[in-house]
């Protein structure tokens, strides 16, 4: 597989959270060719009879992980550059549907699929396509209710809009609160508590 490009005009978002390159994970896209340039090839289509509403997407090489991060330690990392990965359509609906006919071994029972992205955000920000992954209830509704919420009237604002109108951005990487929900970490309090603390797992270690 490829190595992965990285899209030039979306890294200030993961280097606000002091994230390293290893951890520049694609969570939206503009279309199918900022999916295919900076994520992977599409290698199915999962929506059933409208193209191009779910896509399984293999991904392509990530840099390789600093083992020096105590993230890469833990055992849901993993699904951080999940080689087979669920992209959807942000209006698309059966998205519960496509993940199973991607992974028919997997057991989502107590589960939900989540969009990394607010899909609500993702509108306001002009991406077409967002990587969903299964993540527990409790996950689910702590992020969704805070950072969530919060992202929403935070780009509703005219000076976001304007800066997200006039962005190069071809995709969005993820944040340290993202990462923490992919993780199935509950965010949680009003200053995201949790999220604070995950700053520990991507932080390299301090020399003695």
């Amino acid at each position: 597989m490829a190595k992965r490009p990285i899209d030039p005009h979306a890294i200030q978002i993961p280097k606000n959270s002091g994230l390293l390159p290893c951890l520049f994970i694609p969570i939206a896209a503009r279309d199918t060719n900022a999916v295919e340039t900076y994520v992977g090839n599409i290698v199915a289509d999962l929506g059933g009879t409208t193209p191009n509403n779910a896509l399984l997407v293999e991904s392509h090489d990530p840099d390789e992980a600093d083992v020096r991060l105590p993230i890469w330690g833990l055992p849901e990392a993993a699904i951080l550059h999940y080689r087979r990965q669920v992209w959807v359509h942000v209006d698309y609906r059966s998205y519960r549907r496509a993940y199973a006919r991607a992974f028919p071994e997997f057991n989502l029972a107590h589960l939900v699929l989540d969009h990394v992205m607010n899909r609500r955000v993702a509108r306001l920000k002009a991406f077409g396509y967002l990587r969903i992954v299964p993540i527990s209830r409790g996950a689910n509704s702590s992020h969704g209710a805070l950072s969530e919420d919060w992202g929403v009237k935070y780009h509703s604002t005219p000076r976001m809009m304007e800066i997200n109108r006039t962005s190069q951005a071809a995709i969005q990487y993820a944040d340290l609160s993202d990462i923490v929900k992919m993780l199935n970490m509950q965010g949680g309090g009003s200053l995201m508590d949790h999220v604070n603390e995950a700053q520990s797992l991507v932080d390299l270690p301090q020399d003695n």
